[in-house]
This record gives structure tokens, C-alpha cells and sequence, in this order.
């Protein structure tokens, strides 16, 4: 059995996290059925605090996700850490704890390994990408779990974040995935990747096994792979001038 797993996940720009819990549950279950797995991404704050505070359907937090009985389905809470290089997500971190921003990106890389989180580079050659520093350090792939080779909100760099995986995969131990970066309730399943199901009983197991799953993903051709040209243009927007004044100050 495949399960669905978007692990890229914002669910908005900002911090004005959807107020409807039940309502992005039920999107999550339409769009990446029975054992699918969302991932709400945290970036300098805490949203999936407090999307899993939010009133709805009853839930067991397990520390680093939410099961969702009533649907079947897993919220997992990961974050998108920013180094001087470029940007990564970091999945399975346990609720309440960020790792550091603005450091070096082989600090950032022992940091999320010394919290057991899955590391997964992301929209590596579009805006904030690491590809081109990894392309000049290909040592650093060996920290990694996986490359995000399809961006949802990418308008461009998905296809040289292929030609990268293709020159680099049989090197590194590394899964081929594809996620929405969504910033929106109908962006969720945008994009997902077909992961071998696995079992667990508690966070560290989850990381351990959900990791295995995505090293195993190889081929990614039967994946979704949608581009949201909304979402991309309407995040790029607003992001815009906060890019631009980061730019300045440093």
C-alpha cells in the first residue's frame, strides 16, 4: 500500500494561520486519502502550534504530529530553517523546539541531525535554494534524507532540481520528492509523493521509519506534480519586499 505524504506545507505567507481545523482536515483527507500524511511547516514562528491548538476534530498528539482518527490521517510538524546558504525543511521536530536561523548551513545540517529531524532539501534552484552551494559541496548530500525535485510554487528550477538528483542519486542515499509549498487551504495536495506505508507507535519511530520510506523513493514519475501558478504568484508578491529588505540589511 502507498500512502500520500505533502510534507511542505505553510498553509499561509504569514502567521494568520487558518482558523478552520476541521476544514483543512477534510482538504487534507480529499486530497491525500486514508493514511495521508500533511506536513505543517513552521518558519519563524510556531503555526502548527497553533494550527493543533485550534478547536475541531479529536486528535493524539504524539509530540512531533497529529493523528486525526476520525479521518486517518497525520499532521507533522516540521520547519523551514534558513541558513546564509540557502533555505532546507527539517521534519519530525518535536512541538515547542525551532532550530536556529541564519547560521552556517553545515551548523543548521549537525543541528536538525543532533534533533533526529528529517532533513530535505527544498526548491533548490529557485528562490532561497541551496543547489548551487551543494553543487560546489556535494559532501554536505550526506546529511541529507531528500532533494524536493517537483516545488509546487516553483515557476522555475524544478527541472535543473532533477538534472541534480539524476547527476547525484547513485553518490548519496537520498528520496526523489515532490510537495506543494502551499500557502493556502487548496494548495494542500498540490503536489505529494507516493511513499511506501510503514508503521510506528511514537515520534522517534515515525522519524525513523517515515526517513527509510523517503530514501526508498527513487522514482517520482507517478507522482503528483502540479504547479500552482496562483499560489506562486500571490506568495511571491507578498514575499517580495520582505526579500528585498533582508537583502538590504544584510
Amino acid at each position: 500500500m502507498k500512502i500520500k505524504a505533502d510534507l511542505h506545507n505553510h498553509l499561509s505567507t504569514f502567521s494568520n494561520i487558518p482558523r478552520e481545523f476541521n476544514k483543512t482536515i477534510d482538504i487534507t483527507k480529499k486530497r491525500l486519502g486514508t493514511k495521508g500524511i500533511l506536513g505543517i511547516i513552521n518558519t519563524n514562528d510556531k503555526r502548527y502550534e497553533t494550527f493543533s491548538n485550534l478547536s475541531g476534530y479529536d486528535r493524539e498528539n504524539i509530540g512531533n504530529a497529529l493523528y486525526i482518527p476520525k479521518k486517518d490521517i497525520w499532521v507533522l510538524r516540521g520547519q523551514e530553517v534558513f541558513t546564509k546558504q540557502g533555505h532546507l525543511i527539517v521534519v519530525g521536530l518535536e512541538a515547542g523546539f525551532n532550530l536556529q536561523n541564519n547560521r552556517n548551513l553545515e551548523d543548521s545540517l549537525k543541528e536538525s541531525k543532533d534533533n533526529k529531524g528529517i532533513i530535505i532539501a527544498v526548491h533548490s534552484f529557485f528562490i532561497g535554494g541551496i543547489g548551487p552551494y551543494l553543487i560546489k559541496n556535494h559532501k554536505l548530500l550526506k546529511y541529507f534524507d531528500g532533494i524536493e525535485v517537483r516545488n509546487g510554487e516553483a515557476f522555475y528550477g524544478n527541472k535543473k532540481a532533477k538534472m541534480f538528483y539524476e547527476l547525484i542519486k547513485d553518490d548519496f542515499d537520498l528520496g526523489a520528492l515532490s510537495f506543494s509549498d502551499g500557502h493556502s487551504l487548496y494548495e494542500i495536495g498540490n503536489c505529494y509523493t507516493s511513499l511506501n506505508n510503514f508503521s510506528f507507535n511514537d515520534s522517534e519511530e515515525l522519524n525513523n521509519n517515515l526517513r527509510e520510506s523517503i530514501k526508498q523513493h527513487k522514482k517520482y514519475s507517478k507522482d503528483k506534480q502540479h504547479f500552482s501558478f496562483l499560489g506562486s504568484l500571490e506568495h511571491s508578491l507578498k514575499f517580495a519586499p520582505i526579500a528585498a529588505f533582508s537583502k538590504i540589511k544584510n
